[in-house]
């Protein structure tokens, strides 16, 4: 699992009926050095922002964990056309490299 921080929504004229009671959601993920000062405000240039599935209800500021690749489609029992899926959002981090 990665953590992002939710920046937008997309918003679609048509949508793959397999995508029914969700929606898609854009994200920038974080990296350490945020983590570590638990400042989300800025974007690491390291990787670009993504699209994902969210079907919890993420909002634009929260910090979400994601998933990737084929654990993203691991929930549905039917083939669905997502890469990265929100797994959770995040209502604390707790972050101590020396542990």
């Amino acid at each position: 699992m990665k953590l992002a921080k939710v920046i937008g929504r997309v918003t679609l004229s048509r949508k793959d009926e397999r995508l029914k009671g969700a929606r898609l959601i854009i994200a920038a993920p974080v990296d350490k050095a945020q983590i570590a000062s638990r400042d989300f405000s800025g974007f690491p240039a390291s990787r670009a922002n993504f699209v994902l599935y969210d079907g919890l209800g993420a909002e634009e500021g929260d910090i979400i964990g994601y998933v990737e690749g084929a654990e993203a489609t691991a929930p549905f029992d039917h083939p669905i056309p997502i890469d990265s899926y929100n797994v959770c959002i995040m209502e604390r981090v707790n972050y101590n490299p020396n542990a």
